[in-house]
């Protein structure tokens, strides 16, 4: 499922943070913890990684 959603990552090719696309977003409930699948938009490296951590505001 390909979606269009970006987020700033760290690269282990580029070596710093750069705009990463969401390739994989898991389809059951939302948690922080599920692996997604990113693409950097520098290199086009893909890698599995954690979703990040949810603001404390967006919580409650």
């Amino acid at each position: 499922m390909a979606t269009t959603d970006t987020e700033r990552r760290f690269c282990d090719r580029c070596m710093s943070r750069t705009l990463h696309d969401v390739l994989q977003d898991p389809e059951a409930i939302y948690t922080y913890k599920r692996r997604r699948t990113y693409r950097c938009q520098e290199c086009g490296r893909k890698s599995v990684k954690r979703g990040l951590r949810p603001s404390a505001e967006s919580v409650y």
